[in-house]
């Protein structure tokens, strides 16, 4: 009985009311996912997970349908990577860095359900920076960590600023009228790299490093303007009302002129 009357408010909710808020938000995301490092020459890698993710998010929705708005956030990110030895090799080195990450994405939309829903997709640059580096490790699959290596981070050797391309989808439910909660999932695509190449660093022997990572995250947004607090579209029986009382005006005015 619970669950039916369940699924119906959440029926009704989703199928109620136009609602459309466009305008401010500000808000908060937290999460987890996975990264890894593209070695050139190649390495055998594997994606290093669960890496926890949080931060704030400023967001503008505009009146278009389909454009959508902007999204700039300011994330804590631990990311990392771990590669094998050898091909096959049961030990493996993991590392692990702590970074601030600020993304700047376009945000178009589709909206649904009457406008209490939207899909969207996230598409923009990205700027990161390093904070600190954990400790390198080897680790064997059947002994647990062997070995623990004490990694500073060198401004001669690593590169603390990173950039690269942010994308992602999600789903977002509008409650409260000024109140979104969402949902998204994003691919973070590194261009720069984590180690300095040969040319730049003469004692390294990597030529490529960028990291990527991918996260899952839910989010709830604020509309801090309350004067974009406007339903999208009229309701079809006001429209209906509003020209059935401007008719018999205009009828008048014509006589008039007659």
């Amino acid at each position: 009985m619970r669950t039916r009357i369940l699924i119906a408010t959440l029926v009704m909710f989703l199928c109620g009311g136009t609602i459309f808020a466009q305008g401010h938000y500000i808000g908060v995301r937290a999460g987890a996912g996975a990264a890894s490092v593209r070695f050139y020459p190649q390495k055998e890698t594997a994606w290093m997970l669960p890496n926890p993710t949080f931060g704030v998010v400023y967001k503008y929705l505009g009146g278009d349908r389909f454009v959508g708005g902007i999204e700039v956030d300011a994330n804590y990110v631990e990311k990392g990577y771990k590669y094998l030895l050898k091909t096959d090799s049961d030990t493996s080195f993991h590392r692990k860095v702590t970074a601030i990450e600020i993304p700047f994405m376009w945000q178009p939309h589709v909206w649904m359900f009457k406008n209490r829903a939207r899909f969207f997709i996230n598409a923009g640059p990205y700027l990161s920076y390093i904070l600190k580096s954990g400790d390198e490790k080897m680790v064997s699959k059947k002994k647990g960590v062997l070995e623990v290596y004490d990694y500073k981070l060198d401004k001669l050797r690593d590169n603390r600023f990173e950039y690269g391309l942010s994308m992602g989808a999600g789903y977002g439910v509008t409650i409260a009228q000024r109140v979104e909660v969402l949902a998204e999932f994003r691919y973070v695509l590194g261009f720069s790299d984590m180690v300095k190449n040969p040319n730049k660093y003469p004692l390294s022997n990597i030529q490529e490093s960028p990291m990527d990572q991918m996260n899952v995250t839910i989010g709830v947004h604020y509309l801090f303007n309350r004067k974009n607090l406007e339903p999208r579209v009229k309701p079809i029986k006001e429209r209906a009302a509003k020209g059935a009382e401007e008719r018999p005006a205009k009828q008048k005015k014509q006589k008039n002129k007659e």
